[in-house]
């Protein structure tokens, strides 16, 4: 998938992939992505830390209890609002029966709505995942 295909208007250098194992001390890395784009978008302090957070989270509903596979994120920059994508690959390893790939339990739901303004569940080639986006608060200058 390319930037083309997530918003026409994107450039490649509005977007960041990252691809990396499942392993619980590399999600270190996906919370300094998160932080490095909202940065770089202008957010305040308080929101790059709740784009942390909610990205943190994201990842951990689509993991929900797996410990093989990746996790494939998608950076999207755009003016006033950061856009991530959270895809899972992996083998269909057994999880929690009432959790399917693709579905948020309700803490993370109640998470999230509280950090980010829109956020669900998607579905790319077969891969469950998840999404979340983020908007930049209005500034008085």
């Amino acid at each position: 998938m390319t930037a083309a295909n997530i918003v026409p208007e994107a450039s490649v250098s509005d977007v960041i992939e990252l691809s990396i194992p499942v392993e619980s001390d590399l999600l270190v890395l996906v919370r300094l992505t998160a932080a490095a784009v909202a940065s770089r978008a202008d957010f305040d302090i308080e929101e790059i830390e709740d784009l942390r957070l909610a990205v943190d989270e994201l990842c951990l509903s689509v993991l929900s209890g797996r410990t093989r596979g990746r996790l494939h994120l998608t950076f999207l920059g755009l003016p006033e609002e950061i856009e991530v994508s959270c895809l899972y690959e992996g083998d269909q390893q057994p999880v929690a029966a009432h959790h399917e790939l693709g579905e948020i339990d309700d803490l993370s739901v109640r998470i999230l709505d509280a950090l980010v303004d829109s956020h669900g569940v998607r579905s790319v080639e077969g891969r469950g995942g998840a999404w979340l986006r983020k908007q930049r608060a209005r500034r008085q200058d």
